[in-house]
């Protein structure tokens, strides 16, 4: 089998790299008028706010850089400029967390020069899609070339794993995970990859990791129970759900994932929160901030307003109210922008048969959004057309050019299916806004590049175009 030389890593890693620069531009010029803005930016800052603390007390530095102490009162003595770092109490580990100690150890050799970060961890993404490439190479009949190109340089895992957020680390990770689960390797180079891979995808993505812990479940056990793999999935699902319902976990989940649904709807729509009474807020669209002056984290009604009632932990549940009393004020809760990719979701409200009711919407939306319009900005049309191209090859992958797979592969290609479903589930039944849907799909789309670079038989065409020819 030809081995990829040097020189043709070299030539990818350059373009691999032109995408971080593009990242730059996109979050330093296009949104933040020439600063680092979005989450690159405040990650960023608060690395540098976090490397600083090193200069104070060494010791206290790495007590943040090894978590050892969680004391709100030591945080915010350093930190308590920070929101990433202090994200409040989340269901899963904040992996923020983990983002801005990564880019506080680069410090010490950037300098302060935002490239270096960009280096670093566009290489780390880039490792992770040679060593995938490593074991499709004996699985799949793609030209070498184009299947290294494929793994490291499809536009949406190259994009946002060449950023300085979550995506490079959990790319590596992934990557590296999913390789030691499928190929045949030596215990020991199955081992280190899996260990290594999971506890990356796990500190920056802890989602994923459950994901792929499902997708493992129906790998090494359910998939080996059925010749036909439909009839694993089906028998993998009817048995998950009546588990999940069985055992009340099926509301639990639904309580979560309504949450996060409710505070990304939050963050769509912008508008002012500001605090009723101890257990409700009101909420103001932000169209209507303008009804309030602002003072030292204070809100003063300066004519009367439109607003909703709601609990502070139940956001769906919003009653309508006329605020009147002019001048009184309110402590400000939050008060967030407008989002301009906005995408329309059904509520979950904590009910899971309604959770699984949005299943097709949020499979929708995590494979075709963006979908442009007229006030579409010219970013979503990139992302748009790798989804046509994504469809395009799902159809020759499919059904005009298939390849015949042995029943080790038929496993493997469900399993990945089924990981890239679970992922476009959570992000769809989540996040209603298309411009971090894109972003959080990525592992989704990991998969599903492995799933058509095994599918997909080259040998076919070339026999097709060599007919055409003569």
């Amino acid at each position: 089998m030809p081995r990829i030389n040097k020189m043709t890593l070299s030539l990818l890693f350059l373009v691999k790299f032109a995408y971080a620069l593009f990242f730059l531009y996109v979050y330093t010029y296009h949104y933040g008028g020439g600063e680092l803005t979005a989450d690159a930016g405040m990650f960023y800052k608060e690395s540098k706010i976090l490397h600083d603390v090193f200069a104070q007390s060494p010791g206290d530095f790495f007590q943040f850089l090894f978590g050892l102490n969680d004391d709100p009162e030591f945080i915010n003595k350093y930190l308590d400029n920070t929101t990433h770092w202090n994200g409040g109490q989340r269901f899963l580990p904040n992996d923020s967390r983990h983002v801005i100690r990564v880019n506080a150890l680069l410090h010490f050799i950037s300098n302060g020069e935002v490239i270096i970060h960009f280096i670093f961890l566009s290489f780390a993404s880039f490792i992770g899609g040679v060593d995938l490439y490593q074991w499709l190479k004996k699985k799949s009949n793609l030209p070498p070339r184009f299947l290294l190109i494929l793994m490291t340089l499809t536009p949406s895992i190259a994009f946002w794993g060449s950023s300085i957020i979550k995506e490079p680390l959990m790319i590596l990770g992934l990557c590296l995970f999913l390789r030691g689960v499928f190929d045949d390797l030596s215990i020991g180079r199955k081992a280190w990859r899996i260990v290594i891979g999971g506890v990356l995808t796990f500190a920056f993505k802890p989602y994923v990791i459950l994901c792929l812990f499902v997708m493992l479940l129906f790998y090494l056990v359910f998939s080996k129970f059925f010749q036909k793999q439909w009839l694993a999935i089906l028998a993998f699902g009817t048995l998950g759900i009546g588990a999940l319902v069985g055992t009340g976990y099926a509301d639990k989940m639904a309580y979560v994932i309504s949450n996060q649904q409710e505070d990304f709807i939050n963050l769509r729509d912008g508008g002012l929160y500001i605090h009723g009474d101890e257990e409700h807020f009101y909420y103001i669209y932000y169209s209507n901030r303008t009804h309030f002056s602002f003072e030292d984290g204070v809100a003063t009604l300066e004519e009367p307003v439109h607003a909703y009632y709601m609990k502070k932990n139940e956001n769906h549940e919003r009653f309508p109210i006329y605020l009147d009393q002019v001048g009184k004020s309110y402590p400000i809760y939050l008060t967030l922008q407008e989002t301009g990719s906005k995408v329309e979701v059904t509520l979950i409200k904590d009910n899971f048969w309604q959770m699984l009711l949005n299943g097709p919407e949020a499979i929708f939306n995590s494979f075709l959004q963006p979908i442009p319009n007229k006030n579409s900005s010219w970013l979503q049309y990139p992302a748009f057309v790798e989804n046509l191209f994504l469809i395009l090859a799902a159809v020759l992958s499919f059904f005009i050019f298939p390849k015949t797979l042995e029943q080790k592969d038929k496993r493997i290609t469900v399993s990945l299916a089924l990981f890239a479903l679970l992922i476009a589930l959570i992000v769809g039944w989540t996040t209603p806004v298309s411009g971090a849907i894109v972003r959080y799909i990525v592992p989704a789309l990991i998969a599903t590049v492995i799933i058509f670079a095994l599918k997909f038989d080259y040998n076919k065409i070339k026999k097709e175009l060599t007919k055409v020819k003569s």
